[in-house]
C-alpha cells in the first residue's frame, strides 16, 4: 500500500514538477517574489479543488474513472466527445512542449555539432523506445527519477544560494498593470500545477482505490508548490543580483529555455552546480513526459482496440488491422502519440512557452469547465449534501477557469 501511495504521489507530482521548473522563472519575473508566491499558492489550491471535484465525479459514478465515461453518463455524448478531444489535445500539446524543452536542454548542454533538429529526433526516438516498457515498470522508474530530481533540487538551491551574492531581493511586481504579463503567466501557471489529465492512468495504477487517489491529489499539489516556490525565489533572486541585464530582458519578454540554463550556468561558474541545474531541468521534463505519455498511450491503445472490435463486425476487409496483437497495437499508439508531437516541436518557433499557454486553455476546459458542468448535472440525479465553503470554492475555481481561457486566447491573438 505504501509503495503504491508513493508511486501515485510521485506520478502526479512528477507531472506537475516539469514544465514549471523552466517556464515559471521565465514568466514570473514581472511579478516579483511576493506576487509569484501568492500566484503559485492560489493555483496550487485551484488544482487541488478541481482534482477533488473530478474525484467526486468518479466517486458517485458507476462508470470507469475516465472523464469521457463520466461525461457520457451525466452530460451525454457531446460532453463525452469534448472531454475526450480535450484530453488528447492537452496531452499532445504538453508532449510537444516537453520534446522541444528536452531537445533544447540537450542542445545547450552537449558540446556537439549536431543541430537542434537532429537532437530532437534522437530524443523523440528514445522516448518511443522508452514507452515500449511495461507501464508499471515505467511508473517505478518515474518514482526513482522523481526522488533523484527532488534531492538534486535541494542541492542545487543550496549551492546556488551559498555561491552567489544575494544582497537584494526582487520582492515587488513590475509592469503587472498591463494585460500582457497576466495573459502570459496565468495559463502557464495553471498548466504547471495540472495533473488532472492523468487521473485515469493513476486510478489504474492504484486499482481504483479512492483513498489513495485523494491523498495523491493532495500531495500532488503540495509538493510542487513547495518545490516551485523555493526554485523560483532562488532563480529570480540570483539572476536579479548577479545578472541584472538578463533580468531586465526577462521583464520585457519570455526568454528561451536554453537561454535560462545558459544564464544560470554562467552565474554559478562551478561545474558541479552547472551540471546539477541541467540535470534537474532535464529530469523535470522527463518525469512529466512519462506521466503525460503513459496516460495518452493508454487512451490511444483503448481507442485502437475499440476500432478493432468494430472492424471485426463491419463489412470492410480489414483482416490485417483486426489481427494486430496487443504489442503491435501498443507500438502504433506510441507512434501516433510521438510523431505529431515531435513535428509540432520542430515547426513552432519558441514552442515551449507558446504551447504551454495553449495547453493552459485546454486544461482549464478539461479540468474545470467540463467537470463543473458534469458536477451540476450529477447533483440533479444524485442529490448531494454540500457545505457553503465547498460550493463557494467550486464557483471560484469555475471563474478562474473562464479567466484562464480568456487570457490564454488574448495571448495567442496578441
Amino acid at each position: 500500500m505504501k509503495n503504491k501511495q508513493l508511486g501515485a504521489i510521485a506520478l502526479l507530482a512528477g507531472i506537475a514538477i516539469g514544465s514549471g521548473m523552466i517556464s515559471l522563472p521565465i514568466v514570473l519575473a514581472n511579478f516579483g517574489i511576493l506576487g509569484s508566491l501568492a500566484l503559485m499558492t492560489f493555483f496550487c489550491w485551484v488544482s487541488y479543488v478541481s482534482g477533488m471535484m473530478r474525484c467526486e465525479l468518479n466517486l458517485h459514478s458507476q462508470a470507469d474513472f475516465s472523464l469521457k465515461d463520466v461525461g457520457l453518463r451525466y452530460g451525454g455524448r457531446f460532453a463525452a466527445i469534448v472531454g475526450d478531444i480535450s484530453l488528447k489535445t492537452l496531452s499532445f500539446a504538453l508532449l510537444s512542449a516537453y520534446i522541444f524543452g528536452g531537445a533544447s536542454l540537450l542542445h545547450s548542454f552537449l558540446s556537439t555539432s549536431l543541430s537542434f533538429t537532429v537532437l530532437a529526433l534522437i530524443f523523440t526516438a528514445t522516448l518511443a523506445l522508452m514507452f515500449l516498457l511495461i507501464p508499471a515498470f515505467l511508473i517505478k522508474i518515474n518514482q526513482h527519477l522523481f526522488i533523484t530530481m527532488f534531492l538534486l533540487i535541494v542541492v542545487g538551491i543550496a549551492g546556488l544560494t551559498l555561491c552567489c551574492d544575494t544582497h537584494a531581493l526582487p520582492l515587488w511586481a513590475k509592469g503587472v498593470g498591463h494585460w500582457r504579463p497576466w495573459s502570459t503567466v496565468i495559463p502557464i501557471l495553471f498548466t504547471s500545477f495540472g495533473f488532472q489529465g492523468s487521473l485515469h492512468s493513476l486510478t489504474t495504477f492504484v486499482d481504483n482505490d479512492r483513498t489513495l487517489i485523494n491523498r495523491a491529489c493532495l500531495w500532488g499539489g503540495i509538493i510542487p508548490v513547495v518545490v516551485y516556490s523555493l526554485w523560483v525565489v532562488c532563480v529570480l533572486t540570483i539572476i536579479f543580483n548577479s545578472d541584472p541585464e538578463s533580468f531586465q530582458k526577462m521583464l520585457i519578454r519570455p526568454i528561451e529555455v536554453s537561454e535560462l540554463i545558459r544564464i544560470l550556468s554562467a552565474i554559478t561558474k562551478i561545474s558541479f552546480l552547472q551540471q546539477a541545474v541541467w540535470i534537474v531541468s532535464f529530469l523535470a521534463i522527463l518525469t512529466s513526459i512519462m506521466g503525460v505519455g503513459l496516460s495518452l498511450k493508454e487512451v490511444l491503445t483503448k481507442d485502437l482496440e475499440r476500432l478493432q472490435e468494430r472492424a471485426k463486425s463491419s463489412k470492410l476487409n480489414l483482416k490485417a488491422f483486426c489481427s494486430l496483437s496487443k504489442r503491435q497495437t501498443s507500438i502504433i499508439s506510441i507512434l501516433i502519440m510521438i510523431l505529431p508531437s515531435a513535428l509540432v516541436a520542430l515547426l513552432v518557433p519558441n514552442a515551449f512557452i507558446r504551447i504551454l499557454n495553449f495547453a493552459g486553455i485546454i486544461l482549464a476546459l478539461l479540468a474545470i469547465i467540463l467537470p463543473v458542468f458534469l458536477f451540476k448535472r450529477m447533483k440533479k440525479s444524485q442529490p448531494l449534501r454540500e457545505s457553503f465553503g465547498q460550493s463557494l470554492a467550486r464557483n471560484v475555481v469555475f471563474v478562474t477557469g473562464v479567466l484562464i481561457i480568456m487570457l490564454g486566447i488574448f495571448e495567442i491573438l496578441s
